[in-house]
């Protein structure tokens, strides 16, 4: 048995290790579609690295399918790619069973797929599809599609030839890639779409040759390197696109008529029965969004049902289709203004399955058989996820979860199992295994978890705090340490703040936050509050950052301090605050705005102009300069670096693609100008999402010892 790694006294060491206290668990759950394995993603006992894992639901019996080859090469569009989707794992980080063959897996390992029989054990490297991105393989396994170099291409495993499907031939136009904003801002990563019988193809022609081709200079080891990558500004334009329908057999290319809705994004693309495909567009402006049908086969295109929204449209990827010919989703315009279940006809009816102040936050699956759909919802808390089945009839809700905190549920293809990994402030995620209408408690205990206590780790403590308009925030203080009684802490504010995310939840990563708790052990009073315009609350509650960034957010993360100066033993005087991205634009904002409360701040990759920032986030929340100038110029924070009378640092990767160092650079040159000093901490090779040991562990020492100078006694 291995001895527990404790964190009563945590390092910077401790920091930098990936992943952290507790979280070293399987991820990627899923099932053969077959449902008779059910697969997942782990790490071998001696190795960081993922690896492919398999358990028999008969025998219960686990094994390992695969482990991970040599570190694989990453082409820049790869690595790109993986910034989108926030992957910070090496070896085997995804895997995809072929629909009509449960017994042949693709392994995309870097840029070199390969295809594992179970039966056998034998792995074929896939060398003709060598530099392929975004691999799929089909139908029974015999083909595989994939880009590279911007075409759309075909494997056939028997001859071991490849077929271009889609060809553009032009620098800056690309057949079957997802563009930046669709993998950054809409969470689609896949610019293709295979219909369910393999007999069709959808994909996305891009064509961003108007798009600025950004360049970011890689100055941090050997000659110095000029990568350029496409980049949407803030009321420039975007990538053009058209969406095509070819036969996987061979044949011509049809191609939907986009036209009469103007500039749009292609949100996403779904199969339904029968070959139809179902396409939904949103807006330039977001307030909009159209889905439509289209039939290949006789190329008929048809208007399903439109939603509009006066600030702005979140969109979903949920889509399930009934045997009624009806589809399930999710969508926020009904009464209530949050995310609910509903079921749309094919003559655009309108029928709402759950109702109230809570959020169905994802459709986990549906079970024709039961007339029941499976869903993660907010319903008991904001601050939890459980699992309800609903009757699709009826509505009716069942919560199928036991326990507090946060759960996340799969099922197996025929809805006869399930995995539920769930985690709360008190415990490390654990992970069972359920049989769907089993009456003796779950089959498997999949997962350990492990305790706080056993890792001598404190949980916060969650509060309840007013803003100013008497909304209920919720947050997380981590109280001081080693503090003599009457001796008021220094307090830091860890914040994000930003729209379409959400940070106080009652689950592990909470615990689990080392930097918190090395603030908490050194005497701070650590404190995180979700501000009014963060997610999984309502539409109400979000759209209160509406063409207004740095506003409101601040005067609730205010809220926050004043609330903990007035119920704890804290120190005015001594107000840090911290945070990346989103965060690290509010922790400028609030020593700017704000230094009579803030004096102390370590803002990481922060974004100082949104007009520098890309169109779909930006315009979405903020609309364009032409027509919010205003509300972009309050937002800027050059604007407001005369103001600066605090202690600032600004942590940055010079080679960050998604909030640029121009953004750090002109923070700079407008700090210079008002005759302010600020420290900067340059990342020669990190990109926004800081990666690796060392650059992990000086993260954290800069960071700790910046407060601890500067609000320690």
């Amino acid at each position: 048995m291995h001895s527990l790694t404790t964190y009563g006294k945590v390092t910077w060491e401790q920091m930098a290790r990936i992943p952290g206290p507790g979280l070293k668990v399987p991820i990627h759950w899923g099932f053969t579609p077959d449902s008779a394995q059910l697969t997942y993603l782990a790490p071998a006992e001696d190795s960081g690295d993922l690896s492919l894992w398999a358990m028999d639901l008969v025998t219960l019996e686990k094994r390992m399918l695969a482990g991970p080859t040599t570190q694989p090469f990453h082409t820049q569009e790869e690595e790109l790619r993986r910034e989108r989707q926030r992957v910070p794992w090496e070896g085997i980080t995804d895997y995809q069973f072929a629909p009509g063959n449960p017994h042949l897996v693709l392994i995309p390992q870097g840029t070199h797929p390969a295809v594992l029989d179970l039966r056998s054990m034998e792995q074929e490297r896939l060398e003709e599809a060598s530099g392929a991105e975004d691999a799929f393989l089909l139908g029974d396994g015999r083909q595989v599609v994939f880009m590279r170099e911007g075409d759309l291409c075909l494997l056939d495993r028997q001859t071991n030839s490849v077929r271009i499907l889609a060809h553009s031939g032009v620098e800056g136009v690309t057949c079957g890639l997802a563009e930046y904003v669709a993998q950054e801002e809409f969470d689609r990563a896949h610019g293709y779409f295979v219909s369910q019988d393999a007999s069709w193809v959808a994909f996305e022609e891009v064509d961003a040759r108007a798009v600025p081709n950004y360049p970011i200079v890689h100055l941090g080891g050997g000659p110095a390197r000029l990568e350029r990558h496409r980049y949407p500004f803030v009321g420039e334009a975007n990538a053009a696109f058209r969406v095509g329908i070819l036969p996987l057999a061979g044949g011509e290319t049809h191609w939907l008529a986009l036209d009469e809705f103007g500039e749009v994004y292609l949100v996403d693309a779904h199969w339904a029965p029968g070959n139809r495909l179902i396409v939904s567009l949103l807006a330039r402006d977001q307030k909009t969004l159209t889905v439509l049908r289209y039939d290949p086969a006789t190329a008929q295109q048809s208007v399903l049902w439109t939603e509009h929204a006066d600030d702005w449209i979140n969109v979903t990827h949920d889509m399930y289709f009934l045997d009624s010919g009806e589809i399930l989703t999710t969508g926020e315009q009904n009464p209530d203004r949050c995310r609910h279940l509903v079921v749309r006809g094919p003559d655009g009816r309108e029928r709402w399955l759950t109702h109230g102040q809570f959020a169905v936050t994802a459709i986990v699956g549906w079970d024709p058989s039961a007339n029941l759909a499976v869903v993660e919802s907010t319903k008991e808390s904001p601050l939890e996820r459980h699992v309800y089945t609903v009757d699709l009839t009826s509505g009716a809700m069942r919560q199928i979860t036991a326990g507090a905190g946060t759960h996340h549920a799969v099922f197996s293809p025929d809805c006869s199992w399930y995995v539920d990994q769930s985690s709360d402030l008190s415990h490390s995620p654990e992970a069972r295994l359920y049989k769907m209408g089993g009456q003796d408690g779950p089959t498997r205990l999949l997962q350990t978890p492990v305790t706080a206590q056993e890792l001598d780790l404190s949980a916060p403590e969650m509060v309840e705090i007013p803003a100013a308009d008497g909304t209920v925030l919720y947050g997380a203080v981590y109280p001081p340490q080693g503090r003599r009684e009457g001796e008021k802490a220094p307090v830091i504010v860890s914040v994000y703040g930003g729209p379409h995310a959400q940070m106080v939840t009652r689950e592990w990563r909470m615990t689990a936050d080392l930097q918190a708790q090395y603030f908490a052990q050194h005497g701070f009073l650590v404190l995180k509050v979700d501000n009014r315009g963060s997610a999984n609350r309502g539409k109400a509650f979000e759209s209160a950052v509406n063409r207004r960034f740095g506003t409101v957010e601040l005067e609730d993360q205010i809220a926050g301090v004043n609330w903990v100066l007035a119920h704890y033993a804290a120190d005015p005087a001594r107000v840090g605050i911290y945070g990346w991205s989103y965060g690290g634009y509010m922790t400028l904002t609030a020593l700017l705005k704000a230094p009579q409360v803030f004096s102390v701040g370590v803002a990481g990759a922060p974004v100082a102009d949104f007009r520098l920032y890309d169109t779909a986030y930006t315009e979405r929340y903020m609309g364009t300069d032409e027509n919010n100038h205003e509300g972009y110029e309050q937002a800027a924070t050059t604007n407001f670096a005369a103001a600066l009378q605090g202690r600032l640092l600004i942590i940055h990767g010079l080679i960050d693609e998604n909030v640029h160092f121009r953004h750090t650079a002109q923070m700079a040159a407008a700090f210079t100008s008002a005759h302010r000093e600020f420290e900067l901490f340059a990342l020669p090779e990190t990109r926004h999402m800081p990666r690796g040991y060392d650059v992990l562990f000086m993260i954290a020492k800069r960071r700790s010892e910046f407060f601890e100078r500067y609000l320690l006694p």
